[in-house]
């Protein structure tokens, strides 16, 4: 029985020993390196938190507001967004700032005194992977953040072109001639200030657009675009599709590093190359969708305004030289 307990306390010493050594064996500067790692995760928590709070109590202000807004370019609307964006970016900016400062900078300068041979520059190569890492992790956050933020902006457009067709209906024959007072037909959605020849005394009558009119000029690109969002989703869908078969590929790729088996190996470059195949595939077909998506989005722009589509056209013309 007490021989037990000696064996039990003998192994625990030898444990406790173990580490000791195991400790003592990692070099001075790796201490340094722990509590600055630590401080780095919890700065960023605290960082990742005031984000959080900012984006949540912003984003319901900022939809009422553009809602009560009757400034027809948002400009009240406009003010607050940018101020919340601001702060937003001083966040990430903080956070960059402070990378530079307390991880690049500890980093180059063991770097610049441990050598790449010496046994201990992995615990160096894995402090800054892991920094980086968790840095990552904050800018998605951000991201993820500034995009909620972004669709406060976006507008029922279909609403704002139904009260410019309604207006149009009630004005376009109201409109006299100023010379014989005969009525003249308004055919149509004029977005400048135009002349309108009277078709019973041939008078040069200038007709100006009023403020929603004129308006429509400012919402037809965007209305078009939220029409055919669909198509650019899946344009955007497809782009998405190559990075993520980009990455699994590269993961089998480094699975291979210290693999020896050949039959393991074999079926990790099956998998690779089957992988390699739908990512040629999406990278040709991502174009494709895009081209589909911008005639569809041209299409629409030249149904809200016509006059345009000669202006339109060229534009839609230079953008395919870029695909």
């Amino acid at each position: 029985m007490f021989g037990l307990f000696n064996k039990s306390k003998n192994k625990e010493n030898q444990a406790n020993q173990t580490n000791q050594v195991s400790r003592e064996s990692y070099p001075e500067w790796y201490a340094e390196l722990q509590e600055s790692q630590q401080r780095w995760f919890a700065f960023l928590e605290k960082l990742e938190a005031k984000m959080e709070e900012l984006a949540v109590a912003a984003i319901p202000e900022l939809k009422q507001l553009l809602q009560d807004d009757e400034d027809m370019y948002k400009r009240t609307f406009q003010r607050v967004y940018s101020g919340i964006n601001g702060q937003l970016n001083n966040i990430r900016e903080k956070a960059r700032d402070t990378y530079e400062e307390k991880i690049d900078s500890i980093y180059y300068d063991l770097d610049s005194r441990v050598s790449v041979l010496d046994k201990n520059h992995d615990l160096l190569s894995d402090f800054r992977s892991a920094c980086s890492d968790r840095y990552n992790d904050f800018d998605d956050k951000y991201d993820y953040w500034r995009k909620q933020i972004e669709k406060t902006q976006e507008r029922d457009l279909e609403i704002e072109y139904k009260k410019i067709l309604d207006e149009y209906e009630t004005i376009k024959n109201k409109f006299n001639c100023t010379q014989c007072g005969g009525n003249i037909e308004i055919e149509k959605i004029f977005l400048i200030e135009t002349y309108i020849t009277c078709p019973y005394c041939q008078t040069q009558n200038t007709f100006a657009p009023s403020t929603l009119g004129r308006n429509l000029q400012n919402i037809a690109k965007e209305l078009a675009e939220q029409r055919t969002s669909h198509l650019y989703d899946a344009y955007e869908s497809e782009k998405d599709k190559e990075r993520d078969l980009y990455h699994k590929r590269h993961e089998l790729s480094l699975s291979t590093i210290h693999e020896s088996d050949k039959k393991v190996l074999a079926e990790i470059q099956a998998k690779m190359d089957d992988l390699e195949e739908q990512r040629q595939a999406a990278i040709k077909n991502a174009p494709k969708l895009y081209q589909v998506y911008l005639r569809a989005m041209y299409d629409e722009w030249n149904k809200i305004t016509p006059d345009l589509k000669e202006h339109n056209e060229k534009m839609y013309q230079n953008q395919l030289q870029y695909l």
